[in-house]
């Protein structure tokens, strides 16, 4: 393990290298202590300045958005901060040395994106969901099972969800498989996808992606005002409206 870690390091090195903003004289300083770091994504930040930076801009943004709120709503922001921390390499392939510059990118664009969220009146925060969705908002139950996951235990999950309650908002909410959100983001897909099944009775059937931090938690499908369906973990879920 510790061959493999010297060799991804060395490789990371040669990119880093030659990428211009280490052509500045400062030592990157980020929120943690590059002294300590051992995993890769920490390697990589602590040597390019530019990502150390956001990583510093980040947490003082992070600790702001937490001192502004209590309770329930500062719980779901430190599971919500917990999460995109989790997926960044995921998401930006920093575990591979060979795509170590496309991972420096990515990794920019995704802690300004995330700090943008977390800074007040710069669309993060307690932002409302977009106009057009007020269809979505508001109580739903589970009603039944249209597509279980092909995996047995991800399955017998799903269907315990039968009879569950789903509250969808503008501000925090949690999945019906228990992810929080404080912020969850709306945005109109083209189509339903093929996990929805025929849906040739439902033409005017809408389909809307709920992302959270940038990671995509559940799509929802509009057949009428009072039935949606709920794509998530591999299983699609019907819902009726509670009222």
């Amino acid at each position: 393990m510790k061959r493999l870690l010297n060799s991804w390091a060395a490789a990371l090195a040669v990119v880093i290298a030659a990428w211009p903003a280490l052509a500045q004289d400062e030592e990157p300083q980020p929120s943690f202590d590059c002294d300590a770091a051992t995993a890769p994504i920490e390697m990589l930040i602590c040597g390019e300045t530019t990502l150390a930076d956001l990583d510093r801009a980040l947490a003082d943004s992070y600790h702001a958005a937490l001192a502004t709120r209590v309770g329930e709503a500062q719980l779901l922001l430190r599971e919500e901060q917990r999460a995109w921390s989790r997926h960044r390499s995921e998401t930006c392939g920093v575990e591979s040395a060979a795509a170590a510059e496309a991972a420096i990118g990515c990794l920019i664009a995704l802690y300004r994106a995330r700090i943008v969220e977390l800074q007040p009146g710069t669309g993060g925060g307690n932002a409302a969901a977009p106009s057009g969705y007020g269809w979505l908002m508001g109580d739903w139950t589970v009603a039944a099972i249209r597509a279980l996951p092909g995996d047995a235990e991800r399955a017998a999950a799903a269907q315990a969800q039968v009879g569950r309650s789903l509250h969808l908002a503008e501000s925090s909410m949690t999945s019906l498989g228990g992810a929080a959100c404080s912020a969850p983001r709306y945005s109109a897909e083209p189509a339903p996808g093929p996990e929805f099944g025929d849906l040739s009775d439902f033409p005017a059937a809408v389909m809307v992606r709920l992302s959270c931090v940038g990671i995509a938690l559940l799509d929802v499908v509009r057949l009428t005002d009072e039935t949606i369906l709920v794509g998530e973990g591999g299983g699609v879920f019907e819902l009726k409206r509670r009222r």
